[in-house]
């Protein structure tokens, strides 16, 4: 056999072995089904004080008080109250009464009932947004509605432990941290999840409903929303919450004696099904990540890396000579929508990473590997390949648009004229570069716009083009230190 033969099979081996890890590392990223929603129940005691909620702890378990909502009248004048659950005899102990008797609980009861009917009645139709604006419709959203500012409720979710699971399930970087760096500062002790109270919300019977949509992001920071249903019986109305081709169902009016929630990221798709008896009463939540220490300094963390197979894949590719043995880039695909393209959103960026972006993420930069985010501009090619006149050869036929970094949104006032093609104007505006050297994983998630110039034709006018957010992942060749170690028996990272 000839040396060029030799290198030929020598070549196409290393192929094979390279391919075979790029099969491994997809289908481990395929499997990682990572949290996009979380939900818990909270029992209800009727301990009112912390202190005696606090003596209850025996299984561990947080406890709320009973749920008060005070609101405003219709009037102006006047307050309401009702308290949830709402108790009845048998819950006190009492026994049936017989019909000549009336118990106490049975007033309470009563009354609280017709404080159901007048919360129903001081309450406004919801509306839903869609195209910008707010629409009513009852054949999209059945329900009724107060704003945060029209009602108050002794229910604090920080106080029963809700908010923090959240942060640990939806946002695995702000719970624990994978490294600590200088001032042995903790992930945990420079983010936090804030809880906005935003509407007390009401689904009835026959037909309370609110079809399949996507919440409005109601700020930059916002990355999730918070259903807290209140202990009211009712039937129907169950919460179906989907991302990613999986969906998961709340079912919360079997019981109602325990305050159930769940929570889920802003880009989920989810539902509200028709309730067929009862009232279906919910506190929903805006849920923000923040910087309590006016500075983020630590990388995005992940839960028990180790029960991931993406982790072992990657450290058996990294271990391994064949992979990648002149070095390369692994590119994947944002699952989750980031408004990538915002300069406040960017410096939040890639600390507020979610789900399976944050597992993908920390899983990389544990090894120590170069981990950034980046803006990719996959259409250009193919819309105006006539225009692409350096990039004519076979070998960049494929090429990507990719930023270097997160730049912010770019507004130019140069246009594709015969001097200036539409090429000419997203390159000078948009610090990037041509690469068709990226391994890429998954396809393009959500889009933002990225660049905005002027068009000419019969008369100027605006064109804008859109970019997806991308991890970028840069694989040092086998001869690097952290290969070394890693291709070393008994080697740990």
């Amino acid at each position: 056999m000839s040396e060029s033969e030799a290198d030929s099979v020598s070549e196409g081996s290393v192929n094979h072995v390279e391919d075979g890890f790029f099969r491994q590392i997809r289908d481990a990223v395929a499997r990682s089904q990572v949290a996009f929603c979380c939900a818990g129940k909270v029992p209800i005691t009727a301990e009112s004080t912390f202190e005696q909620i606090r003596d209850t702890l025996e299984d561990g378990q947080l406890k709320s008080a009973p749920v008060t909502i005070r609101w405003d009248r219709k009037d102006g004048k006047t307050i309401s109250k009702v308290v949830l659950p709402i108790v009845s005899e048998e819950r006190r102990g009492t026994g049936r009464p017989s019909k000549k008797q009336k118990t106490a609980s049975d007033v309470l009861g009563t009354q609280s009932h017709a404080a159901i009917q007048d919360l129903l009645d001081d309450c406004a139709p919801a509306s839903f947004g869609k195209g910008g604006k707010d629409v009513l419709d009852d054949s999209y959203r059945k329900a009724v509605k107060l704003d945060s500012d029209q009602f108050s409720t002794n229910f604090n979710p920080y106080d029963v432990g809700i908010i923090g699971a959240i942060a640990q399930t939806l946002l695995p970087g702000v719970a624990r941290p994978i490294l600590k760096k200088a001032k042995d500062c903790t992930f945990s002790e420079c983010l936090g999840v804030v809880a906005e109270l935003y509407k007390l919300n009401v689904y009835s019977s026959p037909s309370g409903k609110f079809k399949p949509h996507v919440d409005t992001p109601r700020g930059l920071a916002q990355f999730g929303t918070l259903v807290v249903c209140l202990p009211y019986r009712h039937e129907g109305g169950q919460l179906r919450v989907a991302h990613g081709g999986q969906e998961t169902i709340y079912d919360w009016g079997n019981q109602n004696d325990i305050v159930q929630w769940a929570a889920f990221y802003s880009d989920c798709e989810h539902e509200v099904y028709e309730v067929t008896a009862g009232h279906r009463i919910t506190l929903t939540y805006n849920l923000y990540a923040y910087d309590q220490l006016d500075g983020f300094n630590q990388e995005p963390s992940k839960i028990d890396r180790d029960s991931y197979a993406l982790y072992h894949r990657v450290k058996e590719a990294l271990a391994s000579p064949q992979f990648f043995p002149e070095g390369g880039t692994l590119g994947f695909h944002c699952v989750h929508a980031y408004a990538h393209a915002n300069d406040i959103v960017i410096k939040t960026l890639p600390y507020t990473l979610k789900g399976d972006d944050a597992v993908i993420f920390s899983i990389f930069k544990a090894f120590g590997l170069s981990v950034s985010l980046h803006a990719v501009m996959e259409d250009l090619e193919d819309h105006y390949a006539n225009e692409r006149r350096r990039y004519d050869s076979d070998d960049m036929s494929d090429a990507n648009l990719v930023s270097t970094g997160l730049p912010d949104i770019q507004i130019t006032d140069e246009g594709g004229d015969e001097d200036n093609c539409v090429t000419d104007s997203v390159e000078n505006s948009w610090k990037s570069e041509w690469r068709n050297d990226i391994e890429w994983f998954g396809g393009p998630g959500n889009q933002e716009i990225a660049v905005v110039h002027l068009a000419y034709g019969n008369q100027a006018s605006a064109e804008w083009h859109y970019s997806t957010a991308a991890i970028l992942v840069d694989i040092p060749g086998k001869e690097a230190s952290l290969r070394k170690a890693l291709e070393a028996k008994g080697s740990k990272v």
